[in-house]
């Protein structure tokens, strides 16, 4: 008999969870959501770099709902909305204690209906934020004290294996302390840290948010409140981390807030937390705005007792516009702004660490997609030069692109000394084709001769330049003759004194590679400009 009214039990529970039921909730969902604009008390604050647009979800009561995350497909909120005609009501907010609920979340990422999402947990206190593990097995939740509901203690719970939905080992935090209130638990995906918020004597400020590690057996490290620049003097409460955990959201009244509590956003890296940024009037108001749910990159929910609510706090739908970025730019030479083809260029981000390589192309320039609210570094290098680097900042995510030069001092060439000769060790000078004129590219490389020569004041240099076969003798003389000529020239309108330079064309009398039916590539290494040094 006793197993036959367990069972009738379970079976009126289960019917409970799914029949959905609100009694001051009637009107369904998709007739209510709507988009909303909301001001502010700051409009100078702007978007601040983001943009949102809000929603109404339309699982509002005329009391207070929050939202709280997700459970295996279902939404979870708390709420004090009334379920059933006896109710108890909380003497400080004089509405009925807090419950958890779940709503399903259509394929737009709308909310139907709560229902009851557990009789197990919902009890005669207020129940607050609940936070997940990954696998959905466990669970870590705040409940109110009996004798005084604003002061919470958090617990954890697992589900039973051998009943879906039944939580079991129900166990209090061993850090829990009565003399003060600990709140909004969210735990890391990897189940390893778990975030909460507090008023323990360790704040700095009234709530502050805190960390602590789960070991491997289940026990628990030291409470530590976490650094950086989250925690202020004020409240921050409400912790949860984004999706990919590079950021931790939060809600604070310092921080220089709108007005009350606005919603953060805060970058993690290696030691701390930096980058704190307010996300803007077109989500915050004058109001309080807190819990912070992203759901996807771009949707999310969050909780307001802004104007215009159905209740004391109502749950919102969010969707941020998000423009793709990049970060583009030209790699050029110091001296003669020339852009530089095949520089190595790097991007890294604010711990150093390479996010993505590329060489610039024939016009210098390169680019790279990057993410927005973020700190990086380019890194540029080529042979023969010395390497460059700019930090910038992605301070927005309504910019497509971000443009960022990098000029890059060209080396001194260097000295090569062998048995037969000592020389100047460059790449090719080229001209115009059938011309004296030197290329423009060609200039960078006679400036790192000029450098040498800067560098080293006492040596000379005898300018030797060469042609190819092609063509009779007579002309290919002439024009290596007006070549070293123009070379010299152009070093000493450069500085250098031509008592140090002399200049002299052989033609095609010299090859390097002596051929009657020359490749292109032996044509290329046979005409050639030397910088010989003279010695004494």
């Amino acid at each position: 008999m006793k197993l036959l009214v367990n069972t009738l039990f379970t079976l009126l529970f289960v019917i409970q969870i799914h029949a959905q039921v609100s009694l001051d909730t009637h009107q369904d969902v998709a007739s209510l959501e709507q988009e909303i604009v909301f001001s502010t008390s700051d409009p100078e604050m702007g978007n601040n770099g983001f943009k949102f647009k809000t929603f109404t979800t339309g699982i509002n009561s005329k009391y207070s709902d929050y939202g709280v995350g997700f459970f295996r497909d279902k939404f979870i909120s708390f709420s004090a909305r009334k379920i059933g005609a006896l109710v108890k009501l909380d003497p400080n907010t004089k509405e009925p204690y807090t419950k958890l609920y779940c709503s399903d979340i259509t394929y737009e990422w709308d909310l139907r209906r709560p229902a009851l999402f557990s009789h197990i947990l919902n009890k005669g206190e207020n129940l607050g934020t609940i936070s997940f593990s990954e696998k959905g097995d466990r669970i870590y939740f705040s409940k109110s004290l009996k004798d005084n509901t604003q002061t919470f203690q958090l617990y954890t719970a697992t589900m039973n294996p051998n009943r879906e939905g039944e939580w079991i080992n129900i166990t209090a935090l061993p850090f829990n302390d009565t003399t003060y209130s600990i709140e909004n638990p969210h735990l890391s995906k990897d189940g390893k840290t778990l975030y909460f918020s507090s008023n323990m004597p360790e704040a700095i400020g009234g709530y502050d948010i805190f960390k602590v590690a789960i070991q491997n057996d289940d026990s628990y490290g030291p409470v530590e409140r976490i650094e950086g620049s989250v925690n202020t003097v004020l409240d921050e409460k409400f912790p949860q981390t984004s999706l990919d955990e590079k950021y931790l959201y939060f809600s604070s009244n310092g921080h220089n807030s709108i007005g009350g509590f606005d919603i953060f956003r805060s970058r993690h890296t290696a030691l701390n937390y930096v980058a704190t940024r307010n996300l803007g009037n077109t989500i915050n108001s004058s109001k309080d705005e807190i819990a912070y749910i992203p759901a996807t990159e771009t949707i999310g929910y969050f909780t307001s007792d802004r104007e215009g609510g159905k209740g004391g706090y109502d749950i919102y739908k969010i969707e941020e516009y998000i423009i793709d970025q990049n970060v583009t730019g030209i790699i050029r030479d110091t001296e003669t702004q020339i852009p530089l083809a095949n520089a190595t260029v790097v991007l890294l981000d604010a711990d150093g660490e390479e996010v993505a390589i590329a060489n610039s192309e024939e016009n210098g320039v390169y680019s790279f997609p990057v993410d927005a609210f973020l700190d990086y570094t380019i890194l540029a290098y080529k042979e023969g030069f010395e390497r460059n680097s700019t930090s910038f900042d992605t301070n927005t995510n309504l910019v497509s692109t971000f443009e960022t030069n990098i000029s890059l001092d060209a080396k001194a060439a260097e000295i090569v000394e062998t048995k037969e000769k000592a020389f100047i060790k460059i790449d090719n000078i080229l001209f115009d084709f059938n011309s004296d004129k030197i290329k423009d590219i060609s200039t960078i490389t006679l400036n790192t001769v000029i450098a040498t020569l800067q560098q080293n004041p006492d040596i000379k240099i005898d300018i030797k330049a060469h042609t190819d076969i092609q063509g009779s003798n007579t002309y290919n003389l002439k024009l290596s003759k007006k070549r070293a000529a123009s070379a010299m020239s152009y070093i000493i309108q450069k500085g250098i004194s031509k008592d140090r330079l002399t200049s002299e064309g052989y033609g095609e009398s010299q090859p390097l590679i002596d051929c009657t039916t020359c490749r292109d590539d032996q044509h290329e290494k046979n005409r050639r400009v030397e910088f010989i040094i003279v010695r004494d």
